[in-house]
């Protein structure tokens, strides 16, 4: 008979509770201030949808973060980040997303971050793609989705009860959620106010409440391995320091002429590998599409609403799409007007600050493809961002 032993057993238990309960405090001294400076543009998941290295970089008083998608990471000289080296700002900036992060994904962020974003002031990107007609999908949410964050959000006790409830209820419409049956649990208890399957929400929120302290003990241990990869943030100083904004303009339009080989204002990396191909393909082939009825603006309504509650200082930045490109493309000028007349609408109702760029759809090397600013735009959003941290 095989002798059966439990060595094996014990040993995987007690490197388990060394895990759990190893102290953060010293975790954290092994997290460099360099390591913390390289994740401000790795664009890693584990930053945004965990909560420790958001809160360090947050600790700075002159910390200045950028929420947005996937322009985040067309680095070029005139990029915030870079901007903010080469001018010496009294800022800092982190980026916070990538491509298929869109409103709902950074409401649950703002959740997470409220304490640490009171009095922040943040730059805020809304990408005009984000509101087509069924707004965020699965396909997008699934990836960027944070467990940590949304058993957090469960427990969340400082939020306004109905904001986090509105959060809950649109959580709820993924399957990613769904599925997550304690997750699932606890939210329903949460929303009925905890009236309803009283026994059953209970024994959720004790088993969430461990799931949750795992997930934040994993997001320190991940922390370690944030900042690995020192990508290429394309930064040359020279073109901006010491350069007036005009001087920058030009120089950033030189850098975009170069880059640019047909007359759709499209940098030749995208044009030859996504669009030449099947250019004829692509004719009035959003012919249909219309950004003035989507889920989204709900979901842009939580973040508004986020910041507010988290006493955060957000700057909203309406971004245009390439004109000719989507003139091409069947998306016409009076459908694209009324989305920018919409977004306005929508920012001037919310009481922030915001910034209209959408008179430059028309405006070469304003963007980089067909919707993501870049080379120029960059330049006047960092010019914007000065005068936002200036003033009150």
């Amino acid at each position: 008979m095989k002798k059966i032993t439990f060595i094996p057993l014990f040993i995987a238990v007690v490197l388990f509770l060394v895990f759990l309960f190893f102290p953060n405090k010293i975790i954290e001294k092994w997290i460099s201030d360099d390591r913390v400076e390289l994740a401000k543009t790795e664009m890693n998941p584990l930053v945004y949808q965990g909560a420790y290295m958001q809160s360090r970089m947050l600790k700075g008083d002159n910390m200045m973060p950028i929420f947005g998608s996937s322009e985040l990471v067309r680095f070029d000289p005139f990029h915030p980040y870079n901007y903010t080296k080469a001018a010496d700002t009294p800022y800092d900036t982190y980026l916070v997303g990538r491509g298929g992060t869109q409103s709902l994904t950074h409401f649950m962020n703002i959740a997470e971050q409220g304490k640490d974003l009171r009095g922040k002031k943040v730059v805020f990107i809304i990408s005009p793609q984000w509101f087509v007609k069924e707004g965020l999908d699965e396909f997008h949410f699934s990836p960027n989705y944070s467990m940590l964050q949304s058993y957090d959000l469960a427990f969340n006790k400082t939020m306004d009860r109905s904001l986090r409830k509105r959060g809950m209820e649109r959580l709820l419409q993924f399957d990613t959620v769904q599925r997550d049956h304690i997750l699932r649990t606890m939210y329903e208890y949460e929303l009925s106010d905890h009236k309803e399957r009283k026994i059953l929400g209970r024994a959720a929120k004790f088993v969430g409440s461990f799931t949750r302290q795992l997930q934040h003990k994993k997001d320190i241990y991940y922390s370690l391995f944030v900042g690995d990869f020192k990508g290429d943030l394309k930064a040359q100083p020279e073109l901006v320091e010491d350069r007036t904004f005009a001087e920058q303009i030009k120089a950033s339009e030189q850098y975009g002429s170069e880059r640019v080989n047909n007359d759709y204002g499209i940098s030749s990396h995208y044009y030859n590998k996504k669009i030449k191909p099947k250019l004829a393909l692509l004719k009035d082939y959003k012919s249909e599409e219309e950004y003035t009825e989507s889920p989204e603006y709900e979901d842009l309504q939580l973040v508004m609403d986020a910041f507010k509650d988290a006493g955060a200082k957000p700057l909203f930045v309406s971004i245009p799409l390439n004109g000719k490109w989507y003139d091409y493309a069947g998306f016409d000028k009076d459908r694209r007007d009324a989305y920018y007349e919409k977004m306005d609408m929508v920012l001037e109702k919310s009481g922030h600050a915001y910034v209209d760029y959408t008179n430059h759809e028309d405006d070469p090397y304003f963007l980089t493809d067909t919707l993501h600013i870049g080379w120029k735009g960059w330049v006047y959003l960092d010019q914007t961002m000065d005068d936002f941290y200036k003033h009150d």
